[in-house]
């Protein structure tokens, strides 16, 4: 059982980042949080204009196919982006390759664990900004996993600097809904090949572990395919299978998370339900946290 559990872990951290392309066309549209990052990045810059740390880069933790990275080196940012993805790292310097020399060159790119970060800098030239956006510290599942996270930011981060991130806010009523149910029916096409599909989800909640294991299925729109099909049998090529992709997310708390900041050296800065300000709720989406070492 322990290994099953290890094995669903992994796939859950690294099945959702292999298809780019359909990882990039879900959120095309989510901008909110690309704007409070961009602010508060142009924030601490105004803050340290003075400073000898006014060159330091920022680190971007789960910069992904560079949906927020970018933005920031187009605004002049040195940024360190770290993912463990693979597939996502490649696409970010696609992305970064089609923005111009002089925007490119502000980002270094590192394939790491968020465990174990392979940088290294003199207290004196510790960052000034470390950002974990969009959920990613989710992908750290037990207690030990964060505590070396948060000890890893800790010894990077400079003591004026800030430690920004988000994560969803637990909803307990759709943690315990049925797995055996389908949620979120979509219809849509493939960004690529144009192949109808219909997306669902279904979620199974383990409190134990406090680990949501979602499954996110993608099944072939036969209804609105019929002129496809047809084409690609005259091709001789066959059409896509329904796929079923595993996503595992760590649930957390607002006063667990509060805890964990304060026992791995941490202070709360600024604490909202999301990223127009409004004050955490029961009925907040997100957590959007900015803390400092204590």
């Amino acid at each position: 059982m322990i290994e099953e559990h290890q094995s669903a872990l992994a796939l859950g951290t690294s099945d959702y980042y292999r298809d780019v392309e359909l990882y990039d066309h879900d959120f095309q549209s989510r901008r909110h949080d690309i704007a409070w990052y961009r602010q508060l990045a142009a924030d601490m810059a105004s803050v340290y204009e003075k400073s000898p740390l006014r060159d330091q880069p920022l680190i971007e933790l789960g910069c992904g196919s560079g949906r927020l990275l970018v933005p920031l080196c187009r605004d002049k940012h040195r940024v360190i982006g770290v993912d463990l993805s693979k597939e996502m790292l490649i696409r970010c310097q696609q992305r970064l390759s089609h923005v111009g020399t002089k925007v490119s060159e502000r980002a270094q790119l590192v394939r790491a664990d968020f465990r174990q970060l392979p940088l290294d800098v003199p207290p004196s030239e510790r960052f000034r900004l470390i950002l974990c956006p969009f959920g990613g510290m989710q992908h750290l599942y037990t207690r030990g996993d964060l505590e070396r996270f948060l000890s890893e930011v800790r010894r990077l981060l400079h003591p004026d600097g800030l430690f920004a991130f988000d994560v969803v806010n637990p909803d307990p009523q759709w943690l315990a809904k049925s797995g055996d149910k389908r949620w979120s029916k979509t219809r849509f096409k493939h960004p690529v090949t144009g192949e109808p599909f219909i997306y669902s989800t279904s979620h199974d909640y383990d409190p134990e572990s406090q680990v949501l294991f979602i499954r996110l299925f993608y099944e072939p729109d036969l209804a609105r395919s019929r002129k496809l099909e047809r084409d690609r049998a005259a091709q001789n090529q066959p059409s896509s299978p329904p796929r079923t992709i595993q996503l595992t997310q760590r649930q957390l708390y607002p006063a667990e998370l509060e805890a964990l900041l304060h026992y791995n050296g941490f202070t709360l800065w600024h604490r909202s339900g999301g990223f127009d300000g409004q004050p955490l709720s029961p009925v907040s989406a997100e957590q959007v946290i900015c803390a400092r070492v204590r």
